[in-house]
C-alpha cells in the first residue's frame, strides 16, 4: 500500500484546486453576468443560509475520517479501519437526510430575512439534496486522503466542478430562454405579468438563480456516484492478509462516538467560520440604508440603480464579484492543509517532534509562497481582474472595485490561517479554532456595524482585514506553541518580499502596456502583466529561498529533498 509523500500530495491537491477554480470560474463569471448585481444578491443568499447547516453536517467529516484513518493504518489496525468505514457510510448518510429536510425547513422561512423572496426558497429547496450526496462523497474522500492517497478527491473534486459547468449553466441559460419566450409570446413570465422587458428579466432572476443551483446538486450527486464506483474498482490497498495481521474491531458504538466527537468539533469550527457570510447577509442591507442617509454622495455614481434595490445590489456585486475572487486563493492553501493532514497526524500519534516541526515549517512556507503574491497581486490589479473576469458589468464592478482591494491584503491573513487550523484539527484541538472563529465573528460583526454605514462596502472589506489579522494571529499563537517555533524569515519575510516584487512588476507592467499597447484587447494585456509578475516572483523565491527548488525537484524529479 503505496502512500503519497506530503509534497506529492500537495502537488496533487494544488493542481486540482487550480483547475477547478478555473472551471469554477467558468461557471460563476458568466453566471454573474447573467444575473447581474440584484440576482447574485438573492443567489448568494441562498448559499449564505444554507452554508451552516452544510458546514455542521458535512465539512467536518473528511478531516475526521483522514484523522481516524491515519491513526488505524499508522497502528496497522486494518480490519478496524474498514468497519470505520462502514460505520461512517452509516452514521453520516443518515445525518445528510436530517439536514436536508432542515434545509427544506428553512426554506420555508426565508422570505422573512433580508434579501429573502421565492427565488431564495426555490434555490434552497434545489440545494438539499446535495447535503446528502456531499455527505457520502466525503466520507470516501476522507478516508482515501487518511490512507495517504489524494487522486481521489481530486479527480471527483474536478468531475463535481465539470458537470457543474455543465449542468448549471445549461439550466440557467434554458430557464432564461424560456423566461423570454413566454414573455414574448403572452407577456408573462412564470405567471406573473410583466409590462415591459426589464420587468420580465427581473422576474425570471430568482428562477434562473434556482436552475443554476439545481445544476450544483446533480453535479454533487453524479461525482458522488462516480467515487463510489471508481474508489470500488481500484480497491483500497489492504490485503486479506493485512486484515487477518490485526483481527480486532472496536464496536460500531465506540466508532460512531468517536466519528462524531471528532466530526462534530470540526463542523462546530466550521458553522462559526461560516458566520462571515451569515454576518455580511444579515448587516450588510441595513447598514448600507443607513449610509445612505449619512452619506449620499458615497452613491452617487449608483443613480442608475433605484434607491429601494441599492442595498440588493450593492451585497451582490461585493459576494459576486468581490468576495468570489478573494475566495480562491484560502481554497488552495486549505488543499495543502488537507494533503499535510495524514502525515502530521502519523508524525503527532508517534510522537515524532522534529518530524511534526519540519512537516509543519514545509505547510507554512508553501501556504506563505501561495498567499503573499496571490494577495499583494489581487491588490494590486483589482480593477484589472475584474474587468478582465465581468467586462460590461461596469457599475457592479465600480461596486467591487474598492472592496476588492482591501480583500486582496486578507487573502495574505486568512489564505496562512486555514492551513493551521488543519494542524489544529489534527492534533485534537478543533475547539481553538472554534473559539479563534467565533471571536473573530464578533470583531466583525462590531466592525460591520461600525464602519459600513460612514464606508459603505468599503466598511465591510476593512471589517474582514481586521478580522482575518486576528485569526491569523490566534491560529499562528496556538500553533507555535505546539511546535516549540518556526523559523520565520524563510516562512513570511522572503514570501512576502518576492510577492511584493510580483505585484509592483505586475502594475507597472499593466500600466505601461496599456499606454503603449492601448488598440489591444485589454483582457490580452491584463493575461501579459499577470505572467511578468509571476515570472518575476518565482525569480525572486529561487534567489531568496532554497526550498521550492527542492520541492520541485522532490515532486517532479523524485529527487530526495535536502532539509533547509
Amino acid at each position: 500500500m503505496k502512500k503519497q509523500s506530503f509534497l506529492k500530495g500537495s502537488a496533487i491537491l494544488v493542481g486540482m484546486v487550480i483547475v477547478t477554480k478555473a472551471l469554477g470560474l467558468a461557471y460563476k463569471v458568466p453566471l454573474a453576468n447573467i444575473l447581474g448585481g440584484t440576482g447574485m444578491g438573492w443567489f448568494m443568499t441562498a448559499f449564505s443560509l444554507f452554508t451552516p447547516v452544510f458546514a455542521l453536517t458535512v465539512s467536518g467529516i473528511p478531516s475526521a475520517m483522514a484523522r481516524l484513518a491515519a491513526e488505524n493504518a499508522a497502528l496497522g489496525r486494518y480490519a478496524n479501519l474498514r468497519r470505520q468505514k462502514h460505520t461512517a457510510f452509516l452514521v453520516y448518510s443518515l445525518m445528510g437526510l436530517a439536514a436536508c429536510g432542515a434545509v427544506v425547513g428553512l426554506a420555508t422561512l426565508s422570505d422573512s430575512l433580508p434579501l429573502g423572496n421565492t427565488g431564495v426558497r426555490y434555490s434552497l429547496y434545489c440545494l438539499a439534496p446535495s447535503v446528502l450526496f456531499c455527505a457520502v462523497m466525503n466520507v470516501e474522500r476522507g478516508y482515501c486522503e487518511g490512507m495517504g492517497n489524494m487522486l481521489p478527491t481530486a479527480l471527483s473534486e474536478i468531475a463535481e466542478t465539470v458537470f457543474k459547468l455543465g449542468l448549471g449553466l445549461g439550466l440557467a441559460l434554458y430557464v432564461r430562454q424560456k423566461a423570454a419566450a413566454g414573455f414574448a409570446a403572452d407577456g408573462m413570465v412564470f405567471g406573473t405579468y410583466c409590462a415591459d422587458a426589464h420587468a420580465a428579466e427581473k422576474a425570471a432572476l430568482p428562477y434562473i438563480a434556482a436552475a443554476a443551483v439545481l445544476g450544483s446538486t446533480l453535479a454533487s450527486g453524479l461525482a458522488c456516484m462516480l467515487l463510489l464506483i471508481g474508489c470500488k474498482l481500484r480497491g483500497d490497498g489492504i490485503t486479506s492478509s493485512m486484515l487477518k495481521s490485526d483481527p480486532v474491531k472496536d464496536s460500531v458504538r465506540r466508532h460512531t462516538s468517536s466519528l462524531l466527537r471528532l466530526s462534530g468539533a470540526i463542523s462546530m469550527a466550521a458553522v462559526v467560520t461560516t458566520l462571515t457570510g451569515m454576518i455580511d447577509m444579515l448587516t450588510v442591507s441595513p447598514c448600507i440604508r443607513a449610509a445612505m442617509e449619512r452619506v449620499p454622495q458615497r452613491f452617487e455614481k449608483f443613480s442608475d440603480i433605484p434607491p429601494e434595490q441599492l442595498p440588493t445590489f450593492l451585497y451582490g456585486s461585493y459576494e459576486g464579484l468581490a468576495v468570489m475572487i478573494y475566495g480562491l486563493v484560502p481554497t488552495l492553501t486549505a488543499m495543502l492543509g488537507k494533503s499535510a493532514l495524514p502525515p502530521l497526524a502519523e508524525h503527532w500519534t508517534k510522537g515524532d517532534t522534529c518530524a511534526f516541526r519540519l512537516d509543519l515549517q514545509r505547510l507554512l512556507m508553501l501556504a506563505s509562497s501561495a498567499a503573499m503574491p496571490a494577495g499583494l497581486g489581487i491588490c494590486a490589479l483589482s480593477g484589472e481582474l475584474l474587468r478582465f473576469l465581468f467586462a460590461g458589468r461596469e457599475t457592479e464592478i465600480a461596486a467591487a472595485l474598492h472592496p476588492l482591494e482591501i480583500l486582496g491584503v486578507s487573502v495574505i491573513f486568512f489564505g496562512i490561517a486555514l492551513p493551521c487550523f488543519t494542524v489544529l484539527q489534527t492534533v485534537g484541538k478543533p475547539s481553538r479554532v472554534t473559539f479563534i472563529m467565533l471571536m473573530s465573528g464578533m470583531v466583525k460583526l462590531s466592525l460591520n456595524l461600525l464602519l459600513i454605514p460612514f464606508l459603505g462596502m468599503e466598511g465591510a472589506a476593512l471589517s474582514e482585514l481586521v478580522s482575518c489579522i486576528f485569526v491569523l494571529a490566534a491560529a499562528l499563537h496556538s500553533v507555535l506553541k505546539l511546535s516549540g517555533g518556526i523559523r520565520a524569515v524563510p516562512i513570511f519575510v522572503k514570501p512576502f518580499y518576492a510577492g511584493m516584487m510580483c505585484a509592483v512588476s505586475a502594475k507597472l507592467c499593466s500600466g505601461f502596456l496599456n499606454r503603449a499597447f492601448s488598440a489591444y484587447p485589454h483582457r490580452f494585456l491584463t493575461v501579459i502583466a499577470v505572467i511578468f509578475g509571476g515570472i518575476m516572483y518565482f525569480i525572486s523565491m529561487y534567489l531568496l529561498c532554497e526550498m521550492p527548488k527542492n520541492a520541485l525537484n522532490y515532486v517532479f524529479l523524485k529527487k530526495s529533498e535536502k532539509s533547509t
